[in-house]
């Protein structure tokens, strides 16, 4: 999203009621004409906070959270509006204006692949809906809103949605409004990335029954997940909630020839026996080990590219992060290895004959360095790569920002 298209001015001539409870007023209008857009849709992405404008374009949103949040507004044939603020440091009320999207009113699509749904639909599920047990329990209401298309080379997928996407998920009882702006999968790379702006509105039920499920579901969401992790990290409480973390080095596969049976030698250096004539192939990690009893080696698969070995010493919070004043930086070197102790992993994401394996996660920087909120919130959460655990997790977990677990 350009962020150049995008215009708000702050209106000086109001000022906010004196409220007990954090709240953001304001008007949507058209950039152009300046007429007020209708049903426009406001919310604060990744909360249950959100409603459409009035007649005059007003809006009014009530027990904002704390922090920082992302605000977010979103009306068909216009580019979406998004804003990172702090809702109790706004002194007056917002003039949103929105510009007209200029590729979707003329219709234009670049290269857009024919039978694109029936093709490559199951990339976008798969990378998007995610492959855990309660991501099976997911529904896209309306796929019609995805459009697909390729880049220059055909290298790489390109789906965009014309309208929110509508997510029932029936595991943890969210219908989950997802302004989606890009979803990308790379074919050469076997990379997939989206970005996006959910809404959470809770279903209803009358069912007792099901809404514990929903409240047990919801809570085993959260407890492993990386939010979770993120606050146990600002709160120093990493041991206590389940996790070790360790250092995790990937370094390049290089092989070297060795001798079967190495050579020997005294406590004076003198030769005992000669290496043998037969050789052997190990990695680079091997030998390294070999030398440097504080490593240990992770497998990786036979066609990877690189070798890996874990810190054998677990690090503590005070070496990951640190306080400035409300807000904690993250940063490291090289990956972090998470586990989380007190959940298995799933069946299917392990290898045969494997069981009762905790939920593993593995992390990297791509911006250094990362900030959290002390409730968990990583504020750019572009700034970090998951694999593992938390790569698996999609829209099956995901669960509103002000959302507390209801503890037992």
């Amino acid at each position: 999203m350009s962020k150049k298209a995008i215009t708000f001015l702050l209106i000086f001539c109001f000022s906010l009621p004196a409220l007990c409870q954090i709240s953001i007023e304001g008007r949507v209008v058209d950039a152009n004409d300046k007429k007020p857009l209708l049903f426009a849709n406001v919310f604060i992405s990744n909360t249950t906070k959100g409603q459409q404008t009035d007649e005059k374009g007003r809006f009014k949103l009530t027990n904002v959270p704390s922090g920082t949040i992302d605000l977010v507004i979103s009306y068909v044939g216009y580019k979406t509006f998004s804003l990172q603020l702090k809702a109790d440091t706004l002194k007056k009320p917002l003039l949103i204006m929105l510009n007209a999207d200029a590729i979707e009113l003329q219709g234009v699509t670049v290269k857009r692949v024919k039978d694109g749904f029936k093709k490559y639909f199951y990339l976008f599920e798969e990378g998007f809906m995610g492959k855990t047990e309660f991501s099976k329990d997911c529904k896209l209401k309306n796929p019609k809103a995805l459009n697909f298309s390729m880049d220059n080379n055909d290298s790489e997928l390109v789906i965009r949605a014309d309208e929110p996407l509508i997510i029932e998920n029936k595991a943890l009882g969210y219908v989950v409004k997802y302004q989606l702006e890009e979803f990308r999968y790379s074919f050469k790379e076997r990379y997939m990335s989206y970005w996006g702006y959910p809404f959470f509105e809770e279903m209803k039920t009358k069912s007792d029954r099901r809404q514990k499920q929903w409240v047990e579901n919801r809570n085993k969401a959260y407890y492993g997940s990386a939010t979770h992790f993120f606050k146990a990290l600002t709160e120093q409480k990493l041991n206590e909630e389940g996790y070790a973390v360790f250092k995790l080095i990937r370094e390049k596969k290089k092989m070297y020839s060795v001798p079967l049976v190495a050579e020997k030698r005294d406590s004076t250096g003198n030769l005992i026996s000669e290496a043998s004539k037969e050789k052997m192939m190990v990695d680079s990690t091997d030998i390294k080990l070999k030398v440097n009893q504080s490593l240990k080696k992770l497998a990786t698969n036979i066609f990877s590219g690189y070798v890996q070995y874990l810190v054998r010493t677990p690090l503590k919070e005070t070496e990951l992060i640190n306080k400035h004043e409300d807000i904690f930086a993250l940063d490291f070197t090289d990956y972090l290895y998470i586990v989380y102790n007190k959940e298995f992993e799933e069946p299917q994401f392990l290898d045969a004959g494997q069981k009762n394996i905790p939920q593993t996660s593995i992390m990297a920087m791509l911006e250094s360095p990362a900030l959290v909120e002390k409730n968990g919130h990583l504020i750019n959460p572009l700034a970090v790569v998951f694999e593992g655990r938390w790569g698996y997790e999609k829209i099956g977990e995901l669960l509103p920002l002000d959302y507390l677990p209801n503890l037992p």
